[in-house]
């Protein structure tokens, strides 16, 4: 069987010494919280499982970790220390000290920026960033994020999205040919994020020229509530609204969905990779018809991943397993590499970046 190039659209890394002091999510004792590199990554995708076929993971695209950062006020470069150093550490990647394989893999990257302040901030951050990363990193920049999922009080989360700051925001971004990745949660939040999300969507396209319009790439399959089942003629109302609000996202120009992060809204750790594939099908399946799968994005959402998949392997074989299994149940074969690789590089503009591959690809099983 041939093997399968993959390009992990969804990683996170932080170095030595994060913790609850760097990231505001993390705490004391997590399994998370610590330093999670390149090096480690690659052990796990190289785990072999008991099966299936060769995967070569030909480079990865880097998501940004929520770094902690003071209320916005006064000098810029102060309040957002955390986000900078951030970029600096992606910075000593690109630059080779963590070794030539990590910074060859390292293919794009998807950085935070205060898309919640007036657009004036904006601008300064992305001139601030790009000093800050230097003309090789800064290539690499893709895109960029600001978690909207953590915001559950639906008024402030309207006035935030569909307000005239986050819009031109968003308007500044496609200008730039810059990306926007979008996080936001149906199961932990509700689905208003999702449906408020999709307005901000048209109005950041509305009277905008075609070649302007910002990318969004929404992720994780706006994490969907999986704890009831559904079958056809007796969907779950939760089930039934995430489907709307996924149709009416998938029918905005510019807009891809990530095939990610699933484990950490099981309700329950799976017993097998069968059985997890199982459960989310409806909604990969739905996801498939109403985007297609060349606008589908495998992703693995590593380390996080490692948190709630299937014990007995590695959750990234597992993962990609998972995947696997799904796309031959629901989608033609000569369909895979989009969702493995291509649509990736096309999403995040990453064809150029080939020469950034390395001559010898990382292997793996799945």
């Amino acid at each position: 069987m041939a093997p399968i190039t993959v390009i992990d659209s969804h990683i996170h890394l932080w170095p030595k010494g994060s913790d609850e002091n760097s990231h505001a999510w993390m705490t004391p004792g997590m399994p998370l919280a610590t330093e999670h590199l390149l090096a480690k990554y690659f052990q796990a995708s190289e785990q072999e499982p008991l099966d299936s076929a060769k995967a070569e993971v030909s480079g990865v695209v880097y998501v940004e970790t929520d770094r902690r950062y003071e209320a916005p006020s006064g000098n810029l470069r102060d309040w957002a220390q955390g986000p900078l150093d951030e970029i600096k550490f992606l910075r000593s990647i690109v630059e080779g000290q963590y070794g030539e394989q990590d910074s060859k893999k390292l293919l794009g990257i998807v950085a935070w920026a205060p898309m919640d302040q007036p657009n004036d901030v904006l601008q300064e951050w992305l001139t601030l960033a790009k000093e800050t990363a230097g003309d090789e990193t800064w290539k690499r920049i893709k895109g960029f994020r600001f978690l909207l999922q953590a915001i559950h009080d639906q008024q402030k989360f309207q006035e935030l999205v569909i307000g005239k700051d986050f819009i031109q925001n968003l308007k500044t971004l496609g200008k730039h040919g810059l990306s926007f990745d979008v996080g936001v949660d149906q199961h932990s939040g509700g689905v208003w994020q999702l449906e408020l999300v999709y307005q901000a969507m048209q109005l950041a396209h509305t009277n905008v020229p075609e070649q302007e319009k910002v990318i969004f790439v929404l992720n994780h399959l706006c994490k969907p509530d999986f704890s009831n089942p559904t079958t056809p003629g007796h969907e779950d109302i939760n089930y039934y609204q995430w489907t709307q609000a996924v149709e009416k996202m998938s029918n905005c120009t510019n807009t891809y969905m990530k095939l990610s992060g699933a484990f950490s809204e099981l309700p329950s750790r799976p017993s097998a990779g069968d059985d997890a594939a199982a459960q989310i099908s409806p909604w990969v399946q739905h996801v498939l018809k109403c985007f297609g799968p060349k606008r589908v994005i495998f992703g693995s959402d590593w380390p996080v991943c490692n948190l709630g998949g299937p014990s007995g392997e590695s959750p990234w074989v597992s993962w990609t397993k998972i995947v696997q299994k799904l796309l031959d149940n629901l989608v033609k074969a000569e369909y895979h590499e989009y969702i493995w690789s291509r649509t990736a590089a096309e999403a995040y503009r990453l064809a150029s970046d080939a020469s950034h591959t390395a001559s010898t690809p990382v292997r793996s099983s799945i």
